[in-house]
């Protein structure tokens, strides 16, 4: 932890690239006053070192990622410019090293956009459903949600999700262009478009994404 006093008139926060708790603080402001503070907001402290610490996060060679709930190696070569991939392992060239993370969100969102966006209007073909727009996000709370004015988000991290799975989040979301809310009448439309696509019953992915979510986090 590190105070830094000066003639300013109120207590402030950041943390360093080093994780570092930093606190600015007035002349004669008590240490009881800034333990205080630090107490008050413990919650803010907590996620604003999460977000340092995955903003510097690089990942090392051979460690293990998911693409369509498929496990992949990463491996440097003197190759791949953007990462690459065969059926066992990513690809990145060595020079990305300090920017891993920067390359993987590169290529989920790319690889998100082209396969949801694909299946979003080919499924909302399928049942003669109008969306108007669809992004995809980085969220990581929200993953997916229909506004009222028909607009659609995905979170680029369903690309690494089994393709049945990223197909039912889908039907869930278009459901929501007819039914605003949880109904019954709403479960029954999910229930119905997903059936016609041999995927299992939509229950089952549900299950499954509750279950492995936080294992797509790493990004």
């Amino acid at each position: 932890m590190k105070i830094i006093r000066s003639w300013r008139k109120s207590l402030s926060l950041s943390i360093g690239t080093d994780w570092e708790l930093i606190i600015k603080a007035p002349y004669f402001t008590s240490e009881k006053t800034i333990l205080s503070f630090i107490e008050k907001n413990k919650t803010w402290i907590e996620k604003a070192k999460s977000s340092v610490l995955e903003k510097s996060k690089n990942f090392v060679e051979w460690e293990e990622f998911y693409f369509l709930w498929n496990t992949y190696k990463l491996i440097f070569d003197e190759v791949s410019e953007k990462i690459s991939f065969d059926w066992n392992n990513f690809y990145l060239n060595y020079k990305h090293k300090e920017k891993t993370r920067e390359k993987f969100i590169i290529f989920y969102k790319t690889e998100a956009s082209k396969h949801i966006k694909e299946r979003v209007v080919i499924l909302a073909r399928e049942y003669n459903l109008d969306f108007r727009e669809l992004r995809i996000t980085s969220a990581k709370t929200r993953w997916w949600s229909c506004s009222s004015k028909k607009n659609l988000n995905f979170s680029f991290r369903l690309i690494m999700s089994p393709l049945e799975t990223i197909d039912y989040v889908i039907i869930h979301e278009l459901s929501h262009l007819l039914e605003m809310n949880h109904s019954q009448k709403f479960w029954s439309n999910v229930d119905n478009f997903f059936s016609k696509l041999n995927h299992g019953h939509y229950k089952k992915h549900q299950k499954w994404l509750k279950v492995n979510w936080n294992k797509l986090m790493y990004v």
